[in-house]
């Protein structure tokens, strides 16, 4: 392993600390939504409250052919637009390093020996390329909620944002405020959606310890199980150069 690379893991490691933490309580039962604008104040506060956070996991990738494979990894935020995630090969090898700062993005993955480097938006990107690489929605929510609209269900507020040829949709149920569900849309058809669940207290406020996103058009799923959450803790800017 190189030198940079032993650099990195150890210090996404050191962000995180390095042996789990105690099984969280599961978290008091938040007020129930009953309005709109009930809806729209959890986004606010969800941006709001949690300025930096840090998570580890283990992560499943289920594929189309049945085929699965597990890991582990670590992520870093610091919002409104920086992200640094690393999937671990064998528990200490970087096999995948994905950092966002700004409108800027890296791409490492050390075994194959690839490197790409580049900005959101610029020509040249294609689809699946931008689908590899532009990971913001599962980590970083646009913290705009201007022209949203909310519809509900007899469970849950519906948020919707966005264009409608990119909008994104998020549920929240009416009981305790929760959000169980994201989707991120082209056009009419889904092409990132996100479930929640298994919601623990961590420093007094709710947090998802499982997570099943899923790529309805490539026909993958990944389950995660967060073992470990900090909140609004010192996060080392240098996790964050390009």
């Amino acid at each position: 392993m190189s030198v940079l690379r032993t650099a990195a893991v150890a210090s996404i490691a050191l962000a995180l600390g390095c042996q789990p933490a105690p099984r969280p309580a599961p978290p008091a039962p938040g007020a129930a939504l009953r309005s709109a604008s009930d809806a729209l104040a959890v986004l606010v506060r969800r941006e709001t409250e949690t300025r930096t956070l840090t998570a580890m996991f283990s992560i499943l990738v289920q594929r189309a052919d049945g085929s699965g494979e597990s890991s582990r990894g670590a992520v870093v935020v610091a919002r409104p637009d920086r992200l640094r995630l690393q999937i671990f090969s064998f528990g200490v090898m970087t096999a995948y390093d994905y950092t966002v700062n700004g409108d800027r993005y890296r791409v490492r993955q050390p075994l194959a020996g690839e490197q790409r480097i580049g900005r959101f938006g610029e020509p040249g990107r294609g689809e699946s390329e931008a689908m590899g690489e532009d990971l913001r929605p599962l980590f970083l929510a646009d913290g705009s909620l201007a022209g949203a609209e909310v519809s509900e269900t007899a469970e849950s507020f519906v948020v919707s944002l966005g264009a409608a040829d990119a909008r994104r949709e998020i549920e929240i149920l009416k009981r305790d405020g929760r959000i169980v569900r994201e989707a991120a849309y082209a056009g009419e058809a889904p092409k990132l959606v996100v479930e929640y669940g298994d919601y623990r207290d961590v420093a007094g406020l709710a947090m998802p310890f499982t997570i099943a996103v899923s790529y309805p058009a490539r026909s993958v799923t990944l389950r995660i199980a967060v073992t470990r959450y900090t909140r609004n803790e010192p996060v080392d800017p240098k996790l964050f150069e390009l």
